[in-house]
């Protein structure tokens, strides 16, 4: 049973969404890339020649045109990547209102922020994510605060290799700057390039400019990883380097070579620091290395699930891209998505497919993780989908939880026990605020839907748990936010049961909570939960009203009250 008040959602799920090799997100890295930079010139300030091959220098010399002296044992901290192997805080509410602003928010009561129940759902999704590691965030701020844009005197010492990973405070800012990478503008300013390409970037990199991380990717897409680049130089023989500090390697200054005789890569690296190495390599055609500039971070990042769907600078809304929904799947198992058209996006036969139009796909990149995650699925908003959910591949059993976020709501079913062989099906109408989930085993899931109403009085959090699925069957939850209802159809049930009900209430002046515990699940039954009308003014309970046939009239009616009293 989860009972959450928004007020913080600190929890770290469990399995992760995705993998790489740290907490960085690539976006569309095999999937669509049309939201990424690509460089389309190989000019080198001198270092090409005409032929698209880099020049030659004396072995050995560094080769970079900027000033860039970052020392790995002096600018790179001391501590190596970590996950859930130590007990770090993450994002929090004061997080996520510095990178959305006061929109993430239903409330604010003097510096604290009571988070929409779309922001809550999103928080505690990415900060599952950091589980499988957080290089993305150690990446990004020990180069800021090599170029004094973060200070490490504010966490307790003078340059970033004087910090302890114990401190609350720095786990917070790493958790802030990994998670820039799942939203616009930073996910969208990503640069693709061949290894030549990359490398001609990052020698102009300079303390005072534009600074970078790299993102380097095994070829299948089942691993990558964020590193420091911090110069550039030349082994000889058509043969360069690019420098880095590698958080997996602490105090060391690792080696990206780039062979500018045949546009390659290949770099020594390891999931984390006590698995043995592994050479990956890629080249022009494979894309498999790219940047994220660091001046997309710095600015307020886009609220996709914020009711308007775009972020507030300045007091003015920003221009309006197009509404989308992000899928997240917290286990071991697949999915695959289909829209009515009988598109499809997911796995198939093993390798990711995407036929959806407007639809993409990216990866986060882990840190501890030995096994590959899901991606985060981007479709536009306004399609209804159907996913399913697949425990072909499982040699043992998982916890499961699949999530659609979309502007101002969220839709879910939690804690499926996933079993090797088990296939469910869920059912998503984002516009009609409508889940379905149809299962042949016996389960107890949770349904979920956040819901933020600009307009009204309230922001609303639910959750429907423990509902018996016996024998299997089909569970369908909606939301009338109109009438003020919560609806649950068992018409497609196989047995009868009981379900749980909790929900969040936060108004601009409080926050409240009910519950509710064992209340009758019939097969064939429509259950109506008057959620509206429990306020302040009528704390009594909740009324529940029940039509036993389908026939549209309530045969039983009754009010509940509040358990958690």
């Amino acid at each position: 049973m989860k009972k959450r008040p928004l007020v913080i959602v600190l929890s770290i799920i469990g399995a992760c969404i995705l993998i790489t090799v740290c907490g960085v997100v690539a976006s569309s890295i095999f999937g669509d890339s049309a939201s990424t930079e690509e460089v389309t010139s190989s000019e080198s300030s001198g270092e090409e020649t005409e032929s698209g091959e880099a020049a030659t220098s004396e072995p050995g010399t560094v080769v970079s045109s900027g000033e860039f002296n970052f020392d790995p044992q002096v600018n790179g901290f001391s501590f190596p990547n970590y996950g859930s192997d130590i007990p770090a805080t993450n994002l929090t509410p004061a997080e996520m209102r510095r990178m959305f602003g006061d929109q993430a928010c239903s409330d604010i009561n003097g510096d604290e922020c009571i988070l929409t129940p779309p922001a809550a759902q999103w928080m505690e999704q990415v900060n599952g994510a950091m589980a499988g590691g957080h290089c993305e965030g150690m990446a990004v701020l020990s180069l800021m605060m090599y170029t004094n844009q973060v200070s490490p005197s504010d966490f307790g010492g003078s340059v970033a290799s004087d910090l302890d990973i114990n401190d609350e405070k720095l786990q917070r800012e790493l958790a802030y700057w990994w998670a820039t990478q799942a939203v616009s503008p930073t996910n969208t300013s990503v640069i693709k390039g061949t290894p030549l390409e990359i490398m001609e970037i990052v020698q102009q990199m300079d303390v005072s400019g534009e600074t970078y991380t790299i993102g380097i990717y095994k070829q299948d897409g089942s691993a990558g990883h964020a590193i420091t680049p911090i110069g550039v130089a030349d082994k000889g023989d058509g043969l360069f380097a690019i420098l880095a500090y590698d958080n997996n390697y602490p105090g060391e200054t690792r080696e990206l070579y780039i062979d500018s005789r045949d546009n390659s890569w290949s770099y020594e690296t390891s999931i984390n620091p006590q698995v043995q190495s592994d050479v990956w390599s890629g080249n022009a055609d494979t894309k498999t290395l790219d940047l994220t500039p660091t001046s997309a971070r710095v600015v307020q990042q886009e609220c996709y699930f914020c009711a308007g769907g775009y972020a507030s600078t300045g007091g003015k809304l920003a221009s309006q891209t197009e509404k989308m929904n992000d899928v997240f799947l917290d286990g071991d198992g697949h999915i695959l998505i289909t829209d009515e058209s009988g598109n499809r996006l997911g796995y198939m036969d093993g390798k990711i497919v995407n036929e959806i139009p407007g639809a993409k796909y990216s990866l986060f990149r882990m840190g501890t993780s030995l096994e590959a995650p899901e991606p985060v699925y981007s479709l536009p908003a306004n399609l209804d989908i159907t996913i399913t959910i697949d425990g072909t591949d499982l040699t043992e059993e998982t916890l499961t939880d699949l999530v659609l976020i979309g502007p101002g709501y969220s839709i879910g079913v939690e804690e499926i026990y996933l079993t090797p062989g088990q296939v469910d099906v869920a059912y998503f109408y984002p516009a009609d605020e409508t889940i379905a989930y149809e299962t042949l085993a016996d389960e107890a899931p949770n349904i979920v839907f956040g819901i933020e109403n600009p307009e009204a009085e309230a922001d609303y959090y639910f959750e429907i748990y423990g509902a018996d699925i016996t024998g299997g069957g089909i569970i369908t939850a909606w939301l009338d936010s109109k009438a003020g209802d919560l609806l649950i159809n068992t018409e497609k049930l196989n047995a009868e049961g009981e379900f749980n009900f909790y929900m969040t209430r936060v108004t601009e002046e409080t926050e409240d909570e009910f519950a509710a515990e064992e209340i009758a699940l019939k097969e064939g039954a429509l259950v109506y939960i008057n959620y509206a009308e429990w306020n302040d003014a009528n704390p009594e309970g909740i009324y529940f009203g029940v039509d036993l046939d389908g026939d549209g009239n309530i045969d039983d009616e009754y009010v509940v009250g509040d358990s958690g009293e």
